[in-house]
């Protein structure tokens, strides 16, 4: 997918619950997220945590990532007994997870930068769609430039890789 970009977050600061693909205008949902740490991620630093089989979930979809999204989608997975997994990162590890899982990553209890790449992938026939919102036209015009609604996503930041 379009998306790739180095993450820092300064001390105490989480990423809230969310799922990626709200942020997405694309007609697939054959896409997985790559979460690469720079450097050792231990607990203390608030590395990615994901609710196992979350994708299952419909509730929470249509949540901006923030405070609402983070109370919201943790009640509701709490509710349903969803697994929440959450381990330290080794230097040179990495983590996929779909475009639906709901995840976030904990607070930085550490006077390190925590350090992240993420890069998503998306399935090659994937195509523009309309989007939904007002976070999926900035990720066209961000991610996408180019791509015109109903056509594969084949773009100069999207190239489709045979």
């Amino acid at each position: 997918m379009p998306r790739s970009g180095l993450i820092q977050r300064s001390r105490w600061r989480i990423t809230p619950w969310h799922a990626d693909q709200y942020y997405w205008p694309i007609d697939t949902d054959n896409t997985i997220t790559a979460w690469i740490p720079i450097q050792a991620t231990p607990l203390e630093m608030g590395p990615l945590e994901f609710s196992a089989k979350s994708q299952q979930i419909v509730f929470g979809r249509d949540l901006q990532i923030g405070d609402y999204s983070e109370t919201k989608i943790k009640d509701n997975l709490r509710t349903n007994n969803f697994e929440q997994v959450i381990e330290a990162f080794d230097l040179g590890e990495v983590s996929f997870h779909s475009g639906w899982v709901f995840h976030r990553a904990g607070a930085n209890q550490t006077d390190q930068i925590r350090k992240v790449m993420t890069v998503i992938y998306m399935d090659a026939e994937a195509k523009l769609m309309n989007p939904k919102n007002d976070n999926q036209i900035h990720d066209w015009n961000t991610w996408c430039p180019g791509a015109k609604i109903g056509e594969v996503i084949d773009t100069e930041l999207n190239p489709v890789v045979g």
